[in-house]
């Protein structure tokens, strides 16, 4: 066994450099961050939560809060907006002078997380945002920021009554599906019907809300109901937090924009046990 090593131990130590030198690369390749990036309009962010993409679009505004944390805007209503972009103060500093950024098209590079039901990058660093060569700066947007509405009446976790000035009407929630609680074609409560509905009096009862509809979807469903999601003023998109506390399913039996991120927030839910999911374990 000596000798063989002796005779060997040039063939070894080749391979245990070799062997080190491939684990090395391999670290190397791990740790640093994705080469190349999706490319997306920033309408299309509800649809790539948790990936990393370059999302284009033009900023509308930008705004500093009293804390440092900047936002650049791509709609009028950042509240109702689908996407969001956000430094934080810590990182303010490597941004100098972000108004710079009003009214031009940018495209920025990093993860797309979900905020309160909402899409969002987080900048740290400069080079996470470019301006294209063919960008110019142009006025901002003259779209008109979306009326509000008055919730008359909770029904259930994913139906309410709106006061739209004229009448009152029923608006679906669209892209979930809330248990059912007892009405007269329905003689007993879904399990956890109560406390979705209960949930939904919570979030919406006697507010104002953002009725806004989705482009792949329909204007009303069957019974005439308006399909549309629902925003508070605060600019929480109560559908997505529905699901993403557990009070409601994602609704994948017809398409709608924000189907992946519903997708995404309902295994959130599952895998934390929240709401539905508290008594039910994963299956594989």
């Amino acid at each position: 066994m000596k000798n063989f090593f002796y005779q060997n131990k040039v063939h070894i130590t080749i391979i245990i450099a070799a062997i080190l030198i491939a684990a090395s690369i391999l670290l190397a390749k791990t740790d640093s961050p994705p080469q190349s990036a999706k490319r997306i309009d920033y309408t299309e962010a509800p649809n790539h939560i948790g990936e990393y993409a370059c999302v284009s679009g033009k900023i509308d505004r930008v705004y500093t809060s009293q804390k440092g944390t900047v936002f650049l805007n791509f709609c009028p209503d950042y509240k109702t907006c689908p996407f969001s972009v956000v430094i934080f103060g810590e990182d303010a500093h490597k941004f100098p002078n972000p108004q710079q950024y009003e009214g031009k098209t940018l495209e920025i590079t990093g993860l797309i997380k979900s905020y309160q039901g909402r899409p969002e990058i987080v900048l740290n660093a400069p080079d996470q945002i470019k301006i294209p060569s063919s960008s110019a700066p142009k006025p901002s947007s003259a779209r008109e920021t979306p009326p509000v509405y008055a919730v008359v009446e909770v029904i259930d976790g994913d139906t309410i009554k709106v006061d739209i000035g004229e009448k009152i009407v029923t608006v679906r929630l669209i892209g979930i599906d809330a248990p059912e609680i007892v009405h007269p074609n329905h003689p007993q409560d879904d399990y956890f019907g109560p406390e979705a509905a209960q949930y939904a009096k919570q979030l919406m009862e006697n507010q104002l809300v953002y009725l806004i509809p989705d482009p792949m979807q329909s204007n009303r469903d069957k019974y005439d109901r308006l399909l549309r999601y629902v925003f508070l003023e605060d600019g929480t998109l109560v559908n997505a937090k529905l699901i993403e506390n557990g009070y409601a399913y994602n609704y994948i039996y017809e398409p709608f924009q924000f189907m992946k991120q519903f997708d995404y927030l309902e295994k959130q839910a599952k895998e934390n046990h929240l709401g539905l999911w508290k008594d039910k374990k994963l299956e594989n």
